[in-house]
Parts: C-alpha cells; structure tokens; sequence
C-alpha cells in the first residue's frame, strides 16, 4: 500500500479513531478509581494511572510489531 493513496490515509484514520475510543475506557477507570482520594492523591493516581496506560500500550505496540514480523 503506498503512503500517498487514499486508502493507506482511510486505515490510518481508522486505527486512530479506534485507539481514542478504546483509550477513552482507560480515562473512566481512572476517574473511577481516583474519585474519593483526597486531592494530593487525585492527581498521583491520574498521573501514574495514564503513564501506566500509556507504557503498556506502547509494550503491547512492540510486542504486536514482533508477532507481525513472523
């Protein structure tokens, strides 16, 4: 598939379309989780809770690249 068709741009779309949504889970766990911390602690958990996110979506990605490399 080359960079400049539409069709490459189309599944690029998809695929991030598609992580905004499944990463908007991820914030509503986090709300949920942190609500009744007292405020110091509030903003610790969401810090950690999206670095954490974040680290083990990007180990997931890796882990992905590699079984697609097979």
């Amino acid at each position: 598939m080359d960079i400049t068709s539409p069709a490459f741009w189309v599944a690029v779309v998809q695929i991030i379309a598609i992580d905004i949504v499944l990463g908007g889970d991820n914030a509503v766990v986090i709300a949920l989780a942190s609500r009744r911390l007292p405020e110091a602690q509030r903003k610790l958990a969401i810090f950690w809770g999206v670095f954490g996110a974040i680290a083990l979506r990007v180990v997931l990605i890796f882990f992905a690249l590699q079984l697609l490399q097979i």
